[in-house]
């Protein structure tokens, strides 16, 4: 049965999951859209008979007025998801939700109160948490190979992460900071393996390589060193064969957002989790994974290898699990979400909900605070 869903924004991430919808096969027609840009998301989607008899609507509010909504989307910038979100829980329509749901504590707190009783009620964009090598990573933990959990060491290494930079994510204003735009994925998987939400975090953050002196509000093509400039969207696209993800100054004194972070963090079992994030890697040097080590055996995998890999104790045996999922759909968790959805549409409770995105929320913002106050901080769950 065609499910009618309605876009409360429509930009990359929202492109992206209908691109997920159409690998599943998902009977989905898009009846409307909130967008200021939707002259140009017309003309986008022409083409696509999805998009049909998509109407443009001027707010939200409008849009969750109409009666044959079966699903909303949000895909808005990510100051306002956590308010949007309120009204959509409020409409008892189900919820897709993109991540951060929230970018400080003053949003958090509405957002968790708007869903008390109504976590199921929403899929929150966690493709990591659903993706098929963290699904087997789970398998593993539940089999009870790793004894007692003493630690994980969780590393991001990031080879698209000028766009943090070059683009409208340089604004901690839109995105709450790249713990809350970032590390949300990577806190949210290690809490699903583990089963433990953060009690605390401590957390460090440097700015060594996306900082200079260039004037404010400089683009690339307007630098002299327009076609030299390691960073520059020219050398991205034509000397680095990459996307180019905006041009707007890496070395400006506007950049804005910090380059790596360190976090650390205490799971309520007393196991103690360390996370690295860092935004200067490239190509090859690109690393995201965690190791789970237990008092009989460790766990560890990277989403750009593929590979899972086990380590026993009690005996001379490494085994190894190779995965074939690209990177480009969030190593295969972008359709796992899509069908998280389109359950949720038909009474399914999903895995990764509305209580996943708040749990991550608040760690993300306990290492945030530490950060600034250089202190160890509660995670205010």
């Amino acid at each position: 049965m065609t499910k009618n869903i309605g876009f409360i924004g429509y930009g990359l991430r929202s492109r992206t999951m209908m691109k997920a919808f159409a690998a599943i096969e998902a009977d989905i027609r898009v009846i409307a859209i909130v967008d200021p840009r939707a002259e140009q998301i017309r003309v986008e989607t022409a083409d696509d008979p999805r998009f049909a008899s998509t109407i443009y609507v001027e707010s939200a509010e409008a849009l969750l007025k109409m009666d044959s909504l079966d699903g909303v989307f949000i895909g808005t910038r990510c100051s306002l998801h956590a308010a949007l979100a309120v009204k959509v829980l409020e409409s008892g329509i189900p919820l897709y939700l993109e991540k951060p749901v929230c970018i400080n504590d003053a949003q958090y707190e509405l957002l968790k109160a708007a869903a008390l009783g109504k976590t199921d009620r929403a899929v929150v964009s966690f493709p990591l948490r659903v993706s098929p090598v963290v699904r087997e990573m789970k398998r593993i933990v539940e089999r009870g190979l790793l004894g007692k959990l003493t630690m994980v060491q969780a590393i991001n290494n990031v080879p698209y992460g000028s766009v943090y930079y070059h683009s409208w994510y340089r604004d901690s204003g839109e995105t709450g900071g790249l713990f809350l735009q970032k590390a949300t994925h990577d806190v949210d998987y290690i809490a699903y393996l583990t089963g433990e939400v953060p009690v605390d975090a401590f957390a460090r953050t440097a700015k060594l390589h996306y900082k200079g002196d260039k004037p404010a509000g400089l683009h690339c093509p307007d630098c002299a060193e327009y076609f030299t400039c390691r960073e520059s969207s020219y050398v991205v696209k034509h000397i680095l064969k990459e996307e180019v993800t905006g041009d707007a100054c890496c070395f400006a004194v506007d950049t804005g957002n910090e380059d790596c972070a360190s976090a650390i963090f205490t799971l309520p079992s007393g196991a103690i989790v360390s996370y690295n994030q860092n935004f200067v890697v490239k190509k090859g040097a690109a690393r995201r994974g965690c190791r789970l080590i237990g008092t009989d055996a460790s766990v560890e995998f990277d989403f750009y290898t593929g590979e899972i890999r086990e380590d026993r104790y009690d005996l001379p045996e490494t085994v190894t699990h190779v995965f074939q999922s690209g990177a480009h759909s969030h190593f295969g968790g972008d359709e796992a979400l899509a069908l998280e959805y389109m359950g949720l549409m038909n009474g399914i409770k999903p895995d990764s909900d509305l209580q996943a995105g708040l749990n991550s929320a608040a760690v993300c913002l306990a290492a945030k605070r530490s950060s600034e106050s250089g202190r160890l901080e509660a995670v205010r769950l």
